[in-house]
């Protein structure tokens, strides 16, 4: 989330979507009439996530009733099957993205384009991200919208939900709606984006209310993004941790500077949903991290993205971020409407733009310290594109230092054990997982930009139809 004012237009647009009873846009991807069950891909480069490599020579990969049935020698017999020729292609496990806002928009501030939430799914999907954690929505909204997904009855990505955002009263992401949200919206809008919280006892009361739901995670925000906002207080942390553990639900927590992360790690959080983004990280803070053994979610991007805000060079983008970009909102992010908007988002970036080599920096300390990095890209938000930005999030790791292997492991496997334990049946190309697939032009583990030539997606074994904008 950020300090633009995204945020409330995000929520406007919640609002819009519960009056007016859904949001349409443009359908990124469609399901087929009749899939076959079973088939076949011949000849394919398969990605073992587990050791982040690619295994030796052409494989056969057998799809059955929307599992993986076999991994063979190629050439293996498959009469009677559907088959795809995978010569020259990669071929792995669907992409998942461990933060996320579907109900975004990546246009700028200044720039009236109301998202369709549905789009945005469409988009993860087209980009071939098959499962999604969304980190902060309406609510009670949200979960209805999870439940429709796990049902079948909306094409989207994997959904898994946090619902609202834990903090300070006034706090993020409070302070900054009530200071950019109409009158009229606030009623409706603030309960439910935010718990608002002051002691433990109101904590514990709210982590409660909340559990009906079924909420996948808790998520706290500890940082004060607007300066001056109130701070979460780190007893209030824990007693939402220590509530939320009690009926077994995993707690995150929005950090942005060295001492959120100690804080949020002390109070016994079980993941970081950012790095430090706009200095150094502290060793303090990596060895409390890392003693603690509390993966993070690294989020270049989305931090990369606030400061190209009104600068963007559209043809600098990336290709699969052109596919899926409308036009319009690229030229919007390239440009301020006025100068009274250019200096108030330069005093909002200059931290921002100050930390840019040091996110980078970051990763590389916690990955030495042996910090699990896992692979989220905050999309969507002003300047980071559904399905895309994760896409982009892949290159910036490895910009930082990541071996691609390891950034696709963590894309995958990794990302996938977070959300689903380790016994979790996604995430992996192995008989028995679930087939959501992504076949990809070239070798990524060379070249990571190999991610982004995507031929195929599959969805529990359906492959789906794919409409560039």
């Amino acid at each position: 989330m950020m300090r633009d004012g995204t945020i409330s237009r995000v929520a406007m647009h919640g609002l819009a979507c519960a009056l007016l009873a859904g949001c349409g846009g443009h359908a990124f991807v469609t399901r087929p009439s009749n899939p076959p069950p079973t088939w076949v891909i011949r000849n394919v480069r398969v990605f073992d996530a587990e050791h982040a490599a690619l295994l030796d020579g052409g494989r056969d990969v057998i799809v059955r009733d929307g599992r993986i049935a076999a991994i063979a020698a190629n050439g293996t017999p498959a009469s009677g099957l559907a088959e795809i020729d995978g010569a020259g292609k990669t071929l792995l496990p669907g992409f998942v993205d461990v933060h996320t806002h579907t109900g975004g928009t990546a246009s700028p501030p200044w720039h009236t384009d109301l998202p369709a939430e549905n789009e945005n799914l469409t988009a993860f999907l087209y980009a071939g991200v098959t499962t999604v954690l969304d980190a902060g929505a309406l609510t009670p909204a949200i979960f209805r919208l999870r439940d429709q997904v796990r049902d079948g009855k909306v094409v989207a990505p994997h959904l898994y939900a946090a619902g609202p955002m834990f903090t300070a009263p006034g706090g993020h992401p409070v302070g900054l709606m009530r200071g950019n949200l109409p009158f009229w919206a606030r009623w409706y809008v603030l309960p439910r984006i935010a718990r608002e919280v002051a002691t433990p006892d109101a904590a514990r009361d709210a982590v409660a209310e909340l559990l009906p739901e079924h909420p996948d995670v808790i998520k706290v925000a500890v940082d004060d993004l607007v300066p001056g906002e109130p701070l979460i207080a780190t007893e209030v942390v824990a007693a939402i941790a220590a509530r939320a553990h009690e009926s077994g639900v995993r707690v995150v927590a929005h950090i942005g500077q060295s001492r959120d992360a100690i804080n949020a790690v002390g109070a016994g959080v079980d993941a970081l949903m950012h790095d430090v983004y706009s200095e150094a990280i502290s060793d303090d803070a990596v060895a409390t991290i890392a003693a603690a053994h509390v993966p993070v979610v690294a989020t270049i991007g989305i931090w990369d993205a606030v400061e190209q805000l009104g600068t963007l060079r559209p043809e600098s983008v990336s290709p699969i971020t052109r596919e899926i970009a409308k036009p319009a909102a690229l030229a919007a992010l390239s440009v301020f409407p006025n100068d009274a908007v250019r200096q108030q988002l330069a005093i909002m970036r200059k931290p921002i733009h100050d930390g840019h080599a040091a996110r980078r920096t970051n990763v590389a300390k916690l990955r030495a310290a042996g910090v699990t990095i896992l692979v989220g890209s905050d999309a969507v938000n002003a300047g980071q594109f559904p399905g895309a930005g994760f896409h982009d999030e892949l290159a910036k790791l490895v910009e930082a230092g990541v071996p691609a292997g390891e950034a696709l492991r963590a894309a995958t496997r990794e990302n996938a054990r977070f959300l689903g334990g380790p016994r979790a049946d996604f995430g992996d190309i192995a008989p028995g997982q679930r087939a959501d697939l992504v076949l990809v032009d070239g070798d990524p583990t060379a070249d990571i930009s190999a991610t982004q030539r995507i031929v195929r997606v599959w969805l529990e074994g359906v492959e789906m139809v794919r409409h560039p904008r």
